[in-house]
């Protein structure tokens, strides 16, 4: 281990070493993708990773390079999509196409000019040449080679070429392409930052560096702006590993010092095959369509080849994950592992809740807005909607633990026929008790129907049809909820007003009132006051009363109708669900 590193590591939490480094020695990374098509989930994990250690270190810098030079492959809309999901995502960048910068242009198409001086300087000091062999006969060549079992690698005919005569035959418009002379820089080797000590067996072939067109190679391209734009830290997926030995080669012909290089694991499948392109789980937009939270997602995919530290809580913020993020980089391919992404959505949507909608960053409650209240309260309107006309598809609510099925149509409560924005309010109370784990607010309204809809005259008829619950703690009930000065204390008050052993029974009743059944499975009593409010508990409360003193007047040949109907409701439900 290196002495400095032990040294710093054997200080204590206070040191903070990443990729290498210091901390406290800013690190300047980017992220350069290709608009030949849009950012998957790999290549978000890079651009994150890139984030990250910028953000890590002191004054670091995360910049956005596009790599435009494959102009036949260009995707029309892919550049401004990059933009968009690395926006969607949270993440921010201090120079950029959109931003500019003290090193720009940060278009490579833009960059043409500095990219032929720089081919020239490896021309006139000798580490290239100009290849004016023709294409199709290599290519040709090439193919007879690979069948008989050979080295396709270019033999080099054109190195020999002296440089009068490529001059002089590049000036009268000869078409050719310039490669690098690599047989002078042996087979390179160097430190990979998380794979450690890497070299090829074989060298290097004489690769491209300048196109026919004009237009660089990646390599050449990707070597010449990361030392223009002072890049330190080059962080980028494994499967560039290979590459690392020509860049190395280009960094010794131009006599530049090379960055640090830090080749991260590939996400594989669960079954540890490659993920393919084909495979929803890659695509940003499958994230985006199930309400995935972005730092959600960003906290899942560091997870993914790193770790937190410790003891470090839910992150509510990039630099929250920048800050507790061990930098401790796997290895080898990385598995995507759907549950955990469950588990930070889970954790997110809670600390979300724990502030006041009010309390949130703009950004934060767009994003609440969006992914979890306005898709709550369409689909609660679509489903009363639904209630409300005859098709057989319709799927009947039936609280957890009753046994009958809520009759069409339903009846919203108050607060959710309100404003828009007290729909919102309503919605996040609602949210804000629900810590459960659910896939989906869709799920909510069937989760906890009560909250939305009134429980029918229907339910509470069947309930009162097999069971009689005790009149004095209606009474008390709808007294306390009608005299209550204090909404928040009337619970308090009304459990004061019994003794303790009769509180299973108060709580019976309770659910009976809010719910529709005293067998219901639900919310918790004081939830249910907090959430419905008086106005709504006055309401249901008269209902039961009501109830109680008709059939106090109809006997027991009323409480058989009320059970009549209610097998009635039982058959015609179960018909339609058939």
């Amino acid at each position: 281990m290196d002495s400095q590193l032990r040294k710093h590591q054997e200080d204590g939490p206070s040191q903070k070493y990443i990729l290498g480094q210091s901390a406290d020695k800013p690190i300047r990374a980017r992220f350069a993708p290709s608009p030949t098509g849009y950012l998957h989930l790999g290549s978000l994990r890079t651009a994150l990773f890139n984030n990250l250690v910028a953000k890590a270190t002191k004054g670091g810098d995360f910049i956005i390079r596009i790599e435009d030079t494959d102009q036949n492959r260009l995707v029309p809309d892919a550049e401004e999509r990059i933009f968009k999901d690395l926006e969607w995502a949270g993440l921010s960048w201090s120079e950029g196409p959109d931003k500019g910068g003290p090193y720009g242009p940060y278009r490579q198409s833009e960059r043409l000019d500095t990219y032929k001086k720089h081919t020239q300087t490896l021309i006139d000091n000798g580490s290239a040449y100009r290849c004016f062999c023709n294409q199709s006969v290599l290519e040709a060549q090439k193919r007879a080679l690979h069948d008989a079992g050979k080295s396709t690698a270019y033999p080099g005919t054109c190195r020999s070429v002296p440089r009068s005569e490529s001059d002089e035959r590049a000036a009268k418009g000869e078409a050719h392409v310039v490669r690098l002379n690599s047989g002078r820089f042996g087979t390179p080797k160097f430190k990979d930052a998380i794979y450690g000590p890497f070299q090829k067996k074989e060298p290097e072939e004489d690769f491209v560096l300048m196109k026919t067109d004009g237009f660089p190679t990646y390599h050449l391209a990707n070597v010449v702006d990361d030392h223009l734009m002072k890049i330190t830290h080059v962080i980028r997926g494994e499967e560039w590993l290979i590459s690392t030995p020509k860049h190395l080669a280009l960094y010794e012909a131009f006599g530049w010092e090379p960055p640090t290089f830090a080749h991260l694991g590939l996400l594989v499948s669960n079954d540890g095959s490659k993920l393919s392109k084909r495979n929803a789980s890659v695509n940003l937009s499958t994230y985006m369509e199930q309400n995935i939270f972005p730092m959600a997602l960003q906290a899942w995919l560091a997870n993914l080849g790193a770790s937190f530290k410790k003891g470090a809580q839910t992150p509510r913020f990039l630099e929250d994950v920048a800050e507790n993020l061990s930098y401790k980089f796997t290895r080898g391919g990385i598995k995507l592992n759907p549950q955990k992404l469950d588990f930070f959505q889970h954790e997110y949507r809670n600390l979300l809740f724990k502030t006041p909608l009010s309390g949130h960053t703009p950004r934060e409650q767009a994003l609440i807005r969006d992914n979890l209240l306005n898709p709550l309260i369409d689909q609660v309107h679509a489903f009363t909607s639904s209630s409300e006309g005859t098709s057989g598809n319709y799927e009947h609510i039936q609280p957890r633990g009753t046994s009958l099925k809520w009759p069409r149509p339903l009846t919203l409560v108050p607060a959710m026929l309100s404003s828009e924005s007290s729909q919102q309010s309503y919605a996040f109370q609602i949210l804000a008790q629900e810590t459960s784990r659910y896939a989906s607010v869709a799920d909510i309204p069937r989760l906890l129907p009560y909250l939305f809809w009134r429980p029918p005259i229907a339910a509470y008829r069947a309930a009162f049809a097999t069971e009689t619950p005790r009149r004095d703690l209606i009474d008390l009930v709808q007294d306390t909820v009608n005299s209550a000065d204090s909404w928040e204390m009337a619970l308090d008050r009304l459990l004061e007003r019994i003794p303790a052993d009769q509180a299973p029974d108060l709580h019976s009743v309770l659910r009976l009132i809010a719910i529709g059944s005293p067998q219901a499975v639900g919310k918790a009593s004081r939830i249910l006051f907090s959430v419905l409010g008086q106005a709504e508990w006055r309401v249901r409360a008269t209902q039961v009363r009501d109830l109680m003193e008709e059939l106090d007047s109809g006997g027991e040949s009323l409480r058989q109708k009320w059970k009549d109907e209610a097998a009635t409701i039982t058959a015609e439900t179960n018909a339609a669900a058939e």
